[in-house]
């Protein structure tokens, strides 16, 4: 059996390998890998690699989806055609059983339960190496592509997501400052975000000197007040709403523009949009429309 599992692992027949691939190697083994017949019953457990398939035209191929919360723009997939097996972060193991897919497409929030996985089926996790955020994107879709036999489509697919992000940002007046701040049960955690600050080039403002960061076990985290989200005077606060992603209660926005004043600008993303279905070509030229708009004079 000869399972990707990783960008850089593969197990061959039970063991690990590790070596030192570069990106193009690392496209042509995962390509051999696969070199068997194009998988026909695929189980998406990732979004971001569901929103590539489907752009790449493979929707046939997609048996099961992880149905609980999948974000608007994929909720074509919630329908009863498609089994649903599991979560993000917990997969359905019967389900998947009963699916018998030929592959399993997964992202890091599954890496616990790889191995159970792999005794179902080959596993694949999408790959998030590259040097900026635009590359990272190109390599998850030409990977895909190279999987599903689709390069031609995959080639389209990432021509008209780059002209349509050159236009978007060519709309951004000036150089606004953009604090990214991420909504978890009531608390408020700055961000450096992949899409706004890398991918769109927005600068972060500067925190004040009296903000601390948290670390527990081999997180860091640094939380903010609403007077110090005052101080850092940005252009737009920025809100990825994990509590609201998840099904708790979302944040009281309106509490916020309060305590922050009337004068800052306050918008909240797409909650699954921005917390679970990044990455993805549908996912980010959503993203883009949507902080372009918030930032519309």
């Amino acid at each position: 059996a000869f399972a990707i599992t990783s960008p850089l692992k593969m197990i061959i027949n039970g063991e690990s390998m590790y070596k030192p691939l570069a990106i193009a190697a690392l496209l042509s083994v995962t390509a051999q890998a696969w070199a068997q017949p194009v998988p026909e019953r695929v189980a998406a457990l990732d979004y971001a690699a569901l929103d590539i398939l489907d752009n790449l035209a493979q929707r046939e191929r997609i048996a099961g989806v992880a149905q609980a919360t999948l974000p608007d723009y994929l909720s074509d997939y919630a329908d009863d055609a498609f089994t649903d097996v599991g979560t993000l972060k917990v997969a359905d193991m019967a389900a998947l059983e009963s699916l018998s897919p030929d592959a399993i497409l997964i992202s890091g929030r599954l890496e616990a339960e790889r191995e159970n996985l792999e005794a179902l089926a080959p596993v694949y996790a999408v790959a998030t190496e590259g040097e900026d955020t635009w590359d990272q994107l190109e390599h998850r879709v030409d990977d895909l592509a190279a999987l599903f036999d689709a390069q031609q489509a995959g080639e389209q697919a990432l021509a008209d997501p780059r002209q349509a992000l050159d236009q978007q940002l060519a709309e951004i007046n000036g150089t606004p400052k953009v604090l990214v701040v991420v909504h978890n049960d009531g608390k408020l955690i700055v961000q450096h975000n992949a899409v706004v600050h890398d991918l769109m080039g927005l600068a972060s403002p500067e925190l004040p000197e009296n903000v601390e960061s948290v670390t527990r076990g081999e997180r860091t985290f640094t939380p903010l007040t609403p007077a110090q989200i005052a101080a850092t005077q940005p252009d737009l606060v920025w809100v990825v709403d994990r509590s609201a992603a998840i099904g708790q209660t979302p944040l009281d926005v309106e509490a916020l523009t309060q305590a922050v004043g009337d004068d800052l600008a306050i918008a909240v993303g797409s909650p699954r949009l921005w917390y679970l279905a990044g990455q993805g070509l549908d996912s980010t030229r959503l993203q883009v429309e949507e902080v372009v708009a918030a930032l519309a004079p």
